[in-house]
């Protein structure tokens, strides 16, 4: 049952305010803006949970109150009017709880979860990476710049998830405009415009995906979509298999775009660690699971109290908004050795929370490992060295990567 989230009057604001001082000056460009990161590192230390009135609720920023926050047995909920994800993607795996949670997340699990995953596909993700390269024009092949963003990790991302999936996305700028619509309205800008574009995008999505669905069924494949649109077991209407595919396309492109921009951006500004990886492919593994603590493609998660519950010793009422940063908790040097220095030998890189965690973990993190190292392997081995020509610092409230990344590439090994 979708719940509505608690109003807070002016007395018991005020109250948390004087208790909470520095999440009382907290804005919403603190967790956007590149270059205010070191604002929450300080909360971190003096209010790791925190009143942020900007925010309208909590936010959590040390990793051990995050995992308290994420986990399974927590009284926590996404089944909330105000869910940003919700609004915007539509009622899904990803914002249900319990049997409606297991009932639709249940049909796709098992493709992702194999471990095997990078010998199923690797060959696939390899192959449509070097295609992308060979479609690049002949002055970015010779070393010109290109949009790294626009001419591959977003094509990339579109193509290599509907491939993965079985379904037809050749038009690449079509989707990718879909997804910048729906993550552009998670925000809280109390701007109506993204929300009535992600409507938009959603029904058209919808559309798209229903009309695969049928597709999948006059021609069986062996692709996960033809599975469960030909398995009546799992009990789902097509409306409701089109909504989970919404948000497994969501998950495959945006956070593929970002661990690719963002792990080549880190190496670039550690020319050393950059060589390090490029003679020892082993070593992409590494810096993929850095360049995702450091800069997180998804960087908050929402969450909503179900009953009463005390969060690192702060007591939050029932009904409660309560976001986690991933930005400030995979920082927290409780967990992570000297955590602003970018190190891919690191070894516990992986314990961040970039993929979340508990019973709303990211569905495809074998997969999006592997695509990102065969991504970034592909590109390496056509044209080398990427050199960042043009590029802004990543920056985002709930996605975050470089904007703009204009890279060349040095000549092939």
């Amino acid at each position: 049952m979708v719940i509505t989230q608690a109003a807070v009057d002016a007395e018991v604001d005020a109250a948390r305010r004087e208790r909470f001082p520095r999440g009382a000056r907290l804005t919403l460009d603190d967790l956007t803006l590149a270059g205010r990161e070191h604002v929450l590192d300080e909360l971190r230390s003096h209010e790791p949970v925190t009143w942020m009135p900007e925010l309208g609720g909590w936010l959590v920023t040390s990793r051990d109150a995050a995992r308290e926050v994420l986990s399974p047995t927590a009284p926590m909920t996404v089944e909330v009017e105000q869910n940003m994800v919700r609004n915007s993607l539509g009622s899904m795996m990803l914002t249900n709880d319990g049997d409606a949670h297991h009932a639709q997340r249940q049909p796709f699990e098992a493709p992702f979860r194999n471990r095997d995953i990078e010998v199923r596909y690797g060959e696939r993700i390899s192959a449509l990476a070097h295609r992308l390269i060979d479609g690049l024009d002949d002055e970015a092949l010779a070393g010109e710049p290109f949009d790294l963003g626009a001419r591959f990790a977003s094509p990339f991302a579109v193509l290599m998830a509907g491939e993965l999936l079985g379904l037809s996305l050749h038009d690449t700028e079509r989707i990718d405009g879909f997804y910048r619509d729906f993550a552009n309205a998670m925000e809280y800008s109390g701007d109506p415009e993204p929300m009535i574009r992600a409507d938009r995008a959603r029904a058209e999505l919808t559309t798209l995906l229903l009309s695969e669905l049928e597709a999948a069924r006059r021609q069986p494949s062996h692709s996960i979509t033809s599975h469960v649109a030909n398995d009546s077991s799992h009990g789902l209407s097509d409306d409701e298999l089109a909504a989970q595919l919404r948000v497994i396309l969501f998950g495959a492109i945006e956070t593929i775009q970002a661990s690719v921009m963002n792990t080549l951006y880190l190496l670039a500004r550690h020319p050393e660690q950059e060589a390090a990886a490029m003679a020892d492919r082993g070593l992409l593994g590494g810096a993929q699971e850095e360049a995702r603590r450091l800069i997180p493609p998804v960087s908050f998660i929402e969450r909503w109290t179900a009953s009463a519950v005390t969060i690192a010793g702060v007591e939050v009422p029932e009904r409660e908004f309560v976001g986690v940063s991933v930005l400030a908790a995979n920082r927290d040097p409780a967990h992570f050795d000297d955590p602003l220095r970018f190190d891919i030998t690191r070894s516990n890189a992986s314990r961040s929370l970039s993929f979340s965690f508990g019973t709303h973990a990211c569905l495809g993190l074998n997969l999006a490992r592997a695509q990102t190292s065969g991504a970034i392997a592909a590109l390496w081995n056509r044209l080398g060295r990427l050199r960042v020509v043009e590029s802004v610092e990543p920056a985002g409230f709930a996605f975050r990567k470089p904007q703009l990344m204009r890279v060349a590439g040095e000549g092939s090994r």
